[in-house]
């Protein structure tokens, strides 16, 4: 028996389901939109903070401790807002969204990627240049696909971190799960089963990218196995590509 008489209408999240599915691909949007920037400008920024140019290195250490300081809400009202103010130009919230998102989530991923390559020890950088290969195809073609499987789980978090940070954006307009949610409860005075249907959608949702994310660590672990099996005779056909 309920002491407080509150009667449940689940229903209601059946009459507002389309409400919460455009939400949701609005909130997939924006997160794998922003993980992609993110993930291009965190190897950016984790190459300049590990380069032995000091203005370089300098810039992306203040970078990566400015853009990881700024709570994500402020710095989403400052950018759509405040940038609106002080320079007259009118940013899409959708993509003010994903800006803030990038800027911040690429401070957090290049800490990932500098930690994963620099996990891979030197010799087999300096083993790779001495077949003759290149730099760039030494990096590629070696150092990468080491680093890369190391920094599959973290990547897959922070891809959970955007996507549950990408409720934020509904502040300024941005239709997405939370803010889709908020209004379906405006209108039907029915918080708890809605917001209950949101929460058990971002479970899912963090469920299916966790599988994902294992899927690829095993796939990237099988073929770095085949290089490492293969090694001898690869190297020696990669230094004569090269």
């Amino acid at each position: 028996m309920n002491p407080t008489g509150y009667q449940f209408a689940w229903e209601v999240v059946t009459e507002y389901r389309f409400w919460l599915w455009e939400g949701v691909l609005l909130s997939l949007r924006v997160a794998s939109v922003a993980m992609l920037f993110a993930m291009a400008l965190g190897l950016v920024i984790a190459l300049c903070r590990m380069s032995h140019i000091w203005p370089l290195r300098t810039f992306a250490s203040l970078y990566i401790s400015v853009f990881r300081a700024i709570p994500l809400l402020v710095f989403i009202l400052w950018m759509y807002y405040g940038v609106t103010l002080v320079t007259g130009l009118n940013i899409d919230a959708f993509w003010a969204g994903v800006l803030c998102l990038t800027l911040q989530y690429g401070a957090w991923l290049a800490e990932i990627y500098r930690s994963g390559l620099q996990a891979i020890d030197k010799g087999q950088g300096e083993a790779a240049l001495s077949t003759g290969l290149s730099r760039t195809r030494a990096f590629s073609k070696v150092i990468w696909p080491q680093a890369w499987r190391i920094i599959i789980p973290p990547l897959a978090n922070n891809f959970v971190g955007i996507l549950k940070d990408s409720s934020l954006v509904g502040i300024i307009g941005v239709n997405e799960l939370m803010r889709q949610s908020q209004i379906a409860v405006s209108l039907s005075f029915r918080p708890f089963e809605l917001y209950t249907a949101a929460m058990l959608i971002y479970i899912a949702l963090t469920l299916m990218i966790a599988r994902f994310s294992s899927v690829l660590e095993q796939r990237a672990a099988r073929s770095l196995s085949v290089q490492t099996r293969r090694g001898p005779r690869t190297a020696r056909t990669l230094g004569t590509a090269a």
